[in-house]
């Protein structure tokens, strides 16, 4: 998929009241159902315009089309990287922000940026994350109208979805109603379910098809929360998940390693086989270098040759508990050779990013690469399999590649 930017801006000029609209892109052609669409008119197919389309995007200022009575962008850079079925959001004055994109298997539906943890890794900022704006639910159902019935994923997140209260499982419902047949992923600390009247209304509102992803850090409360620095996060995210599990909701636990937690990775994985052995899966993730995680980079960051032993421990810990488990943005140089099979490309693929002596490699195509932000922030050696080179892995000098490591076909 080609790398499309998610905010483009030009001249912009929307009529309504609310001075923003939410449409379904179309290009250079005509649809029956004009009201949901916004018509997308290149200079060599300006005589497709037709009236009563929600807006236009023009190439350029059309010359013979009066722009005073309809919403209307023109001269916007990168207008060509938007697509059929594309979901925009026009903002008066300010930009076009892209919230679904059609060719993609990674959509989400960001329903507040508000947290009630604040962990020392988390890729968003301080200033995103305690903004006091109400989510604007009016804003988010559009979107939901606008997504296509047949798409296949979709995940709800934040911030804490949880912030939204019971203006959440509006949300909910309307997913429920309008994409029946989607999977959702909900992406949650977990602790706003340690209230059984929430987790009671949440059972009653969500998808038919959803699976909960709720973070755990270590095995106990004092690093747990230490690293949420949110003090009780712990017992509320555990108690959280035991309530949804009761009620059958498919849980997925997600271990981000840090410099904080990495030695420890076996013990939360015996943690999790011993007190939570009934959800679906475990996701264990490197780290994305953006917001908090790179403001406190010099307290979190791990090289990746550090982590491998306690990594393949805690794998191994967790396959032997019948739970599925599932390695993200682990380059296939960087771990260790056993763990091939369940290492994956970013859940977000957008984010995947490769240095240039990963070109040719072999298995690059199979291989979790980076964040991108990784890659901007930390120099990190890779070793890229068939083209004969062998290279010590990390930063420190005395590092070397043992025979799982780096290992050359």
């Amino acid at each position: 998929m080609q790398d499309r930017p998610f905010i483009l801006k030009g001249n912009i000029s929307i009529k309504n009241e609310d001075e923003y609209i939410i449409g379904k892109i179309i290009k250079n052609k005509n649809v029956e159902e004009k009201q949901e669409y916004i018509q997308i008119l290149d200079n060599q197919n300006i005589s497709q315009y037709q009236s009563g389309y929600k807006g236009y995007i023009f190439e350029d200022k059309p010359q013979n089309i009066n722009l005073e009575t309809i919403n209307n962008c023109y001269n916007v850079e990168g207008f060509n990287t938007l697509i059929d079925y594309d979901v925009v959001e026009i903002i008066n004055n300010k930009n076009i922000r892209v919230l679904y994109r059609d060719d993609s298997e990674d959509n989400a539906i960001v329903v507040t940026n508000q947290c009630n943890s604040n962990c020392i890794m988390c890729p968003d900022s301080d200033v995103v994350r305690n903004t006091k704006e109400n989510p604007n639910i009016k804003k988010i159902i559009e979107q939901i109208h606008c997504i296509p019935d047949d798409t296949k994923h979709i995940t709800i997140t934040g911030g804490e979805p949880g912030i939204l209260k019971d203006d959440l499982f509006k949300v909910l419902a309307e997913c429920k109603k309008c994409l029946p047949e989607t999977e959702f992923l909900f992406l949650s600390n977990g602790r706003v379910f340690s209230n059984t009247e929430y987790v009671n209304k949440f059972k009653e509102n969500i998808p038919e098809f959803i699976r909960v992803a709720i973070p755990i850090y270590a095995d106990n409360s004092e690093l747990h929360d230490s690293i949420t620095r949110a003090k009780g996060s712990f017992k509320q995210s555990i108690c959280g998940i035991k309530k949804l599990l009761e009620r059958n909701i498919d849980i997925e636990i997600r271990i981000v390693v840090t410099k904080m937690n990495y030695k420890y990775l076996n013990d939360i994985a015996k943690f999790i086989a011993k007190e939570i052995p009934d959800v679906k899966m475990v996701n264990i993730m490197a780290l994305e270098m953006t917001g908090n995680a790179y403001k406190n980079r010099e307290d979190i960051w791990i090289n990746f040759d550090k982590v491998n032993k306690y990594l393949y421990d805690a794998c191994l810990t967790i396959i032997e508990a019948g739970i599925i488990v599932n390695l993200y943005n682990f380059p296939l140089c960087n771990i260790d050779e056993r763990l091939y099979s369940i290492a994956h490309k970013s859940i977000s693929d957008y984010k995947v990013r490769f240095k240039e002596e990963c070109e040719n490699c072999k298995v690059k195509k199979n291989c979790g690469g980076f964040f991108n932000s990784t890659i901007n922030v930390k120099e990190i050696k890779v070793c890229p399999f068939g083209d004969g080179s062998f290279w010590d892995i990390g930063s420190e000098k005395d590092i070397k590649p043992n025979g799982n490591i780096c290992n050359q076909k």
